[in-house]
């Protein structure tokens, strides 16, 4: 019966990964990477330069997301929109899957189950039909290998370059495949040596070296000592051949170095250009929003924070530099931007579960809770079905909260449960300018840019839309469209027929007061998400 109880509120945590994967694509930005796949099937080539755009037409483009865009739409080819909403959900079942497996120990089986929930809580605002959720699949991939290295070296040796090598054609972040895996080698390596020079710091802990009582290095002297030394020398020989396999794997990309170059392109022009990039929401820091209703990710950051520290000072006495390390650098991210927080959470969530078994484990050895229940004996039958049926409650009713769209309500996101495509979309609009079949362009505002490379390319390119890095300088132009003058200039340069607005976008607030009363350009179409103008003839 408690085996049966155990495995029901896992399960019932998992149909909550199930479900808050399970919404109608609302992310704009889908568009345009479902149309770089169908090119990149239809060719066989990965893009070298823009086709999308008439304003970044021929500027280069390093499109380091081919492989999930041909994943994509590979999936959109054999089963709709819903193929697509699947492969997000499978996505995020394995990430959780690793999590949840890379620190499990099943007489304290609660406390992962509530710790990756709270790592969900946080990183579902970015399950979104993007190539990052595929860097949270392949870091979650490193932790749990990272974690279990000594146990299956052999496996790690082979997954994580493999990993590393899919990462790089996926997204643009891959580079934290490399960052993760120096930080935690490095926290190991520290770890070791100062464990030697100074007197009472803890060693390198791992399944070869630590027994229950605590662990083994330095080594006993005899026999025992010497086989633990060839031991550990064996495990820092795979280990340095894991690092140098890694880096290579780098290599493995269809973009050659400007695929390795392309995460410091990104951060420069994030540095160079802050005005424009300080408008995109998922770049706030998760502490400049303020009076988030619960269970918002930035307010479920700010408690599972002083959580995770709190765990860390108790056990301080066996803080292992290889958690510590990858922590603080993660931590730095997550404050930087919110879409970071993810990331965070991940590389946090097994240093926190051991963290807390360490703390269990001392409460027992320390018979803190009875002395029927020491440290050899398993956790109470009454006490594990108890929390058991609270947690499968918990996730149960969390469950119902997102069928019924109550939690998405609740947090105002624009999400809603099922299949599909969102209501935000501008479809009445975008169907308003097909029937028109204008010969000239279309500005767009570019947050609806990907939306429409989806439903009108060809023949139709776009203004502006997601891919920030192939529009160079003209981004530093945006603000000048609150100008007629300037916007008259692109119409004359560009050939621009018709404009649609996104209304909830900063384009929109820069050029409608002007448009409103602009002799040039006719009120067309209004609809709940967009507006549409037309040029005088």
């Amino acid at each position: 019966m408690k085996r049966n109880v155990r495995y029901l509120a896992i399960l019932s945590f998992f149909l909550v990964v199930v479900l808050i994967g399970l919404f109608k694509i609302v992310d704009f930005d889908t568009g345009w990477h479902m149309k770089a796949g169908e090119y990149i099937y239809s060719s066989r080539s990965i893009p070298k330069v823009d086709m999308f755009s008439y304003i970044a037409q021929g500027n280069k483009w390093v499109d380091s997301h081919w492989l999930f865009q041909l994943l994509l739409y590979l999936s959109y080819s054999l089963g709709g929109v819903s193929g697509s909403i699947i492969l997000r959900i499978l996505v995020g079942c394995l990430t959780f899957g690793l999590l949840f497996m890379a620190a499990y120990r099943k007489e304290y089986y609660p406390v992962p189950l509530i710790i990756c929930l709270s790592t969900l809580f946080m990183s579902f605002q970015r399950f979104l039909l993007r190539p990052e959720i595929f860097t949270f699949l392949f870091l979650a991939l490193f932790v749990y290998c990272m974690e279990n290295f000594s146990k299956h070296p052999r496996l790690s040796l082979v997954m994580i370059p493999v990993g590393q090598a899919l990462w790089a054609n996926m997204h643009g972040l891959h580079v934290l495949g490399i960052v993760f895996i120096s930080l935690y080698l490095l926290g190991d390596l520290l770890q070791a040596l100062l464990s030697r020079y100074i007197p009472g710091f803890p060693a390198p802990a791992g399944p070869r070296l630590q027994g229950r009582g605590g662990p083994l290095w330095p080594p006993t002297q005899g026999k025992l000592g010497q086989a633990t030394v060839e031991a550990k020398a064996g495990e820092w020989k795979q280990k340095v051949l894991l690092f140098g396999l890694t880096c290579l794997a780098l290599l493995i990309n269809g973009n050659g170095f400007d695929g390795i170059a392309y995460p410091y392109k990104i951060f420069s022009e994030l540095k160079a250009k802050p005005t424009i990039f300080s408008m995109v929401a998922e770049l706030v820091s998760p502490f400049a929003i303020k009076h988030a209703p619960f269970p918002d990710p930035s307010l479920i950051y700010k408690i599972f924070i002083p959580v995770t520290v709190l765990a860390l000072i108790c056990q301080l006495k066996r803080v292992r530099l290889a958690h510590l390390l990858p922590y603080g650098a993660f931590l730095y991210l997550s404050v930087m931007a919110i879409r970071n927080v993810p990331l965070f959470a991940i590389v946090a969530t097994p240093m926190t579960i051991l963290n807390i078994y360490g703390i269990l484990d001392f409460l027992r050895e320390r018979k803190f809770f009875a002395a029927k229940w020491p440290v050899s004996t398993p956790v109470p039958v009454a006490v594990s079905m108890a929390v058991g049926f609270l947690l499968t409650a918990l996730c149960l009713g969390t469950c119902v909260s997102i069928a019924n769209n109550g939690l998405y309500h609740r947090l105002n996101y624009l999400r809603t449960f099922g299949f599909g495509v969102s209501d935000t979309f501008p479809h009445e609009a975008v169907e308003y300018l097909k029937s028109r079949n204008l010969p000239g362009n279309i500005f767009n505002s570019s947050d609806i840019g990907g939306y429409l490379l989806w439903q009108m390319y060809p023949p139709k390119q776009v203004a502006l839309d997601g891919r920030w890095e192939v529009y160079g300088d003209f981004l530093d132009n945006i603000p000048r469209l609150n100008d007629p003058k300037y916007f008259a200039e692109l119409t004359t340069k560009y050939h621009i027929e018709a404009i649609i607005l996104y209304k909830r976008s900063w384009e929109t607030a820069l050029m409608y007061p002007w448009l409103q009363i602009s002799p040039d350009w006719q009120f067309a179409k209004d609809t709940a998400t967009a507006i549409v103008y037309e040029k005088v003839d």
